[in-house]
């Protein structure tokens, strides 16, 4: 397919079309005076139903228009529920991977043009096979939902929280250096130890940080991350790995 029809762009586009060639029919009528043309015509022929055949050329157009626009309201409707499906994680309710990668780009782009500092955070939950290994996948699932609230509760409102992948989760974070985005890990951390998993007795993660810097793009700025995050696991887990070596335990 080479495009999606339910657009809302190209909704309007072509809505913009059928009013463009309306608006040309009636130039066109005028031009040639086909309007007189047609009046002499109905004098000429006394007989022929005048009134029906304006009724029913208004109530043409009238259902014409509310149809269009009924369209319209139902394409609109279902864009964001197929948005939504498509930028959604089905278990934590949190951007998906996709919409992680469009942020990512994005605020990439944006943070070259102002110069002003961006980070991100790669966490990944501490022993998730074991969790759903001893107690099933479904308190797997509500552990991941219940981890994404933590996040979420945490973030700022600029911030993108998504699922990057399994038990993997990134925030994205804009106007945010190295120090700010060490102290939302520490942050993060904090708020696992005071959360109920139950039946998890506890759960704690492993965070990579990285900021960008002059020579990145979205995929070396996320290898960072990921190399940190790696880092933090080899050093024993349930603590934050950010640039120049920096190691913090999330928890005492």
């Amino acid at each position: 397919m080479k495009y999606w029809p339910y657009k809302e762009r190209r909704i309007w586009i072509e809505l913009a079309w059928i009013a463009a060639f309306n608006l040309a029919c009636f130039a066109l009528f005028v031009y040639f005076e086909l309007f007189d043309k047609l009046d002499d015509w109905f004098h000429n022929h006394p007989d022929t139903p005048l009134d029906e055949v304006m009724l029913v050329g208004f109530s043409l157009a009238v259902s014409m228009t509310v149809f269009a626009i009924r369209r319209l309201r139902e394409a609109r409707g279902l864009l964001k529920v197929l948005r939504r499906q498509a930028e959604r994680d089905d278990i934590t309710n949190l951007a998906n991977r996709r919409r992680a990668n469009q942020m990512l780009q994005r605020e990439t782009e944006r943070s070259f043009r102002s110069n002003r500092p961006f980070s991100v955070l790669l966490i990944d939950i501490d022993h998730f096979k074991c969790i759903n290994d001893n107690h099933g996948h479904q308190v797997g699932d509500a552990v991941l939902h219940r981890f994404a609230k933590v996040l979420q509760t945490r973030a700022r409102q600029l911030d993108t929280v998504a699922r990057w992948g399994g038990e993997e989760f990134i925030v994205v974070c804009p106007e945010t250096g190295q120090l700010g985005a060490l102290q939302l890990a520490a942050d993060i951390g904090r708020l696992l130890q005071e959360t109920d998993f139950a039946p998890v007795s506890a759960v704690t993660a492993s965070i990579g940080v990285a900021t960008l810097q002059e020579d990145d793009t979205p995929d070396s700025l996320i290898h960072r991350a990921d190399m940190r995050l790696y880092a933090a696991k080899q050093a024993g887990r349930n603590r934050v790995v950010g640039e120049f070596g920096t190691d913090e335990p999330l928890s005492a």
